[in-house]
Formats: C-alpha cells, sequence, structure tokens
C-alpha cells in the first residue's frame, strides 16, 4: 500500500506546484513606448526676378537629437524653376552630416519635380538646436500674374525613429524682368 500512497501524495504536491504557478504573479512587460521626434522644416521667403539663379535657406529644428536618416522631399513646378544645385550649410558641416540630393522628374504633363534630399546625421550636435540645413538654389523662369511660385516640403522617415514634421510651403516671389530695371529707373 505504501506505493499508491506515495504515488497520491506525489500528484497532490505536482498539483499544488502547477496550481502556485498558475496563481503566482507574473512579471509585467510594458510596451515599450517609441520616441516622437518633432521636424520643424522652415523656409524665409525668397525675390528673384526672371533669369536669375536664386538660393533660399532650408532651415530645421527639431525636438530632440536625430540620429537616423531621412529624406527632405521639396515639389516644385519645372515650368516656374529650374534646380540648379544644393549647398550644405554650416552646422550639419561641422557637425559631420552628409546631404544627398536627388532631382526626380515626373512626365511634362504633370508639371512637378521632387528635389529629394536625403540626409545622414553625423556625430556633431546640429539637431536639436538646428538652423540653417542647406541651400537650395533654382534658375526663376516664369513669373505668373501672382509672382509666386510655391514649393511643397515633407519629410520620409527611413529609420526606425517615429518622426513628425511641421511644415509649411516655401514661397518664390518671381518678378518680371522689367520690374527691377523701372524700379532703379524712379529713384
Amino acid at each position: 500500500m505504501r506505493p499508491i500512497r506515495s504515488s497520491r501524495l506525489r500528484n497532490r504536491i505536482l498539483l499544488c506546484v502547477f496550481l502556485l504557478f498558475l496563481s503566482a504573479p507574473r512579471a509585467q512587460v510594458e510596451p515599450q513606448e517609441t520616441e516622437v521626434i518633432t521636424l520643424n522644416l522652415f523656409f524665409e521667403e525668397t525675390v528673384g526676378q526672371v533669369g536669375q539663379e536664386i538660393s533660399f535657406p532650408i532651415k530645421l529644428f527639431s525636438s530632440a537629437p536625430v540620429q537616423e536618416p531621412f529624406q527632405v522631399i521639396l515639389r516644385f513646378p519645372p515650368s516656374k524653376l529650374e534646380y540648379v544645385k544644393l549647398g550644405m550649410a554650416n552646422g550639419p558641416r561641422d557637425s559631420g552630416w552628409k546631404l544627398t540630393p536627388d532631382l526626380r522628374k515626373s512626365p511634362p504633363a504633370f508639371d512637378m519635380h521632387f528635389l529629394e534630399i536625403l540626409a545622414e546625421p553625423g556625430e556633431g550636435d546640429f539637431l536639436p538646436a538646428g538652423g540653417d540645413l542647406a541651400f537650395a538654389s533654382f534658375k526663376v523662369l516664369e513669373a505668373d500674374t501672382e509672382h509666386a511660385i510655391e514649393l511643397t516640403p515633407s519629410i520620409k522617415q527611413l529609420g526606425e525613429t517615429t518622426l513628425e514634421v511641421e511644415a509649411e510651403p516655401a514661397e518664390i516671389t518671381a518678378l518680371p524682368e522689367g520690374t527691377f530695371a523701372c524700379f532703379f529707373y524712379l529713384h
């Protein structure tokens, strides 16, 4: 009879251990909160005459340091502006950033080109303080009756960090060729 009691006892002990295991408080795994970084993209209004090359600053600020690459995209009408070049500002250059421009052309019927600027952060401390990121140069090809040419900006996230973007369109005031001549003639 002893073997029966020992197996019953063993089963009861195993049952108690199992019930204790089920009732024991579990370590709660809290989901990791992903950091959301806010990027603010600003532009200064620029004035240019038809036929003139203009350069306008692209300013960038953020709520926290950015360690992953991202892409700044400027959409503009090629019938009014011709992309010339992109110059890097001193802040990002001194911080080891790398900026690579790429011009994407859509079919002529759409009258839209995309200047895509790949921004690869360096080891320096350009962000979050920020400031001038780059200077985009365009040649003004045409002025319409309202004299305003709009460049629509956006930022594309390329890494794991969630980026929230605040940006307003850049505006270039394009004046006809005779405007400056008349202004200087009157003074």
